[in-house]
């Protein structure tokens, strides 16, 4: 679920609150930030938890027509579309997720209220008439609504955000990431198989947990060697000119460029060049990229730059 450059953004903040909270232990900041990923996977399963809820809000719902004095035709006779949509039931019955969630619990019942609103909204929406109209729905049918209805109805919903920065100050801000994660893993449900597909991991592989703790680690041991190297190369300028920001990016970029054998340059160029536009000023970008343009020059002229694999350099 987490890519790399959602890893290097969240080892950058980590970092930075590291340089600025004084007395903070190395060891401390790590777990901070190894603790700043794991929320993420927290506000994955809460937004998977939602369409649940709203399938229950569903089922309730039917119960409680039929159980009125002076039923209806159709409380007694009900659209079950949505409450057997079997893309929900998959996610229903998908063990990691609700191991998950009752393990950490994750869940929506401090807002349920909102919760009743939200699904509401969604009920009385044209999309979710059409949906219940259609007559015939293949599992796809069934996934592709799921879809739509999260991307309309869920996805940038302004209250949601709100609740969403009460909980955690990170969660807006990470709400892209896990709404993509969220859609990509309604889309690979499949018939027979869904459950067992209903959730992703948080990381790929354990290198890419490995890769925050040790970036992160060689920045903060090795900072006054990186800050000496960039120094040399930024003689016009008073080192406390410079951004903080700009030099945590090329402080991360040279711990990439000297322990990252497979990373290639190119890559971790590119990626805090783009970073500094987002983080830091607008004059951020030209400065890292001559800094960080001469240091390359300068490994590679001194051998120290050495990448496993060929066209890792460039």
């Amino acid at each position: 679920m987490l890519n790399r450059r959602f890893i290097r953004i969240r080892v950058l903040q980590a970092l930075y609150a590291f340089y600025n909270k004084e007395g903070e232990e190395l060891s401390r900041a790590e777990n901070e930030l190894i603790r700043s990923m794991d929320r993420i996977y927290d506000l994955y399963a809460l937004m998977l938890e939602l369409l649940i809820s709203f399938q229950r809000l569903a089922e309730d719902r039917i119960e409680e027509g039929k159980r009125k004095r002076l039923p209806t035709h159709e409380d007694l006779h009900p659209n079950l579309k949505f409450v057997e949509n079997p893309a929900i039931m998959d996610l229903i019955d998908s063990d990691r997720l609700r191991q998950y969630s009752q393990s950490h619990a994750v869940n929506w019942g401090d807002q349920k209220e909102f919760v009743k609103m939200l699904f509401r909204i969604v009920r009385e929406s044209e999309l979710y008439a059409q949906y219940l109209e259609r007559e015939e729905e293949t599992y796809k049918g069934h996934r592709d609504f799921l879809v739509e209805m999260y991307a309309e109805f869920v996805a940038n919903n302004e209250t949601l955000h709100e609740i969403l920065e009460e909980k955690s100050i990170y969660w807006v801000e990470d709400l892209a990431l896990v709404n993509s994660a969220v859609v990509r893993t309604l889309q690979v449900l499949k018939e027979k198989s869904g459950a067992s597909k209903a959730i992703e991991p948080l990381y790929r592989d354990v290198e890419d947990k490995d890769f925050a703790i040790d970036l992160m680690r060689k920045v903060v041991t090795q900072g006054d060697k990186f800050e000496d190297m960039i120094a040399d190369k930024a003689k016009n300028w008073e080192m406390e000119r410079i951004a903080q920001m700009d030099m945590l990016l090329m402080k991360l970029a040279l711990a990439e460029f000297l322990h990252f054998k497979t990373i290639p340059v190119k890559v971790s160029m590119n990626e805090y060049i783009e970073l500094s536009k987002e983080f830091s000023t607008n004059k951020s970008k030209v400065f890292i990229n001559g800094i960080l343009d001469k240091l390359v020059a300068e490994l590679k002229e001194s051998g120290e730059l050495r990448k496993l694999g060929r066209g890792l350099i460039e």
